[in-house]
């Protein structure tokens, strides 16, 4: 365990807001100025590809990172971004055999949209979508 892996995650530990990568940076970076943006996004690979960290796609280009790795469904604010974790069911989400299409199910991901309680007063009627 290097001292950088290691700074990175303990943020990921102190953060629990679902960080992108350039938000690990720049906490990381105040404890370890001499650190790279490129080590910080390949220990996330490294960790993700471990399985010590969940890599959360919610835009084509935004990631986000949870340290949290059993399973878990999110809530995500489609207005201002916050993400929760939140228990779910995983068998109740099951595909039956016909529905697979053959594929072999390896992981899945839960994702309910909607509204945090402070974005979710009088609406102006546009959708934003992730």
């Amino acid at each position: 365990m290097t001292p950088q892996r290691r700074a990175i995650i303990q943020v990921l530990l102190e953060n629990g807001s679902h960080p992108t990568a350039d938000q690990v940076f720049t906490q990381v970076k105040h404890v370890m100025p001499d650190i790279s943006p490129a080590t910080v996004y390949n220990t996330l690979h490294e960790l993700v590809e471990m399985g010590a960290l969940q890599e959360l796609t919610l835009r084509s280009s935004e990631r986000r990172y949870d340290i949290i790795t059993t399973e878990h469904a999110h809530l995500v604010c489609l207005k201002c971004g916050q993400i929760e974790n939140v228990p779910y069911n995983h068998q109740a989400l099951e595909l039956s055999p016909e529905y697979t299409y053959g594929f072999e199910i390896i992981d899945q991901i839960v994702f309910y949209r909607g509204y945090c309680p402070t974005c979710a007063g009088p609406s102006d009627g546009s959708v934003e979508t992730l």
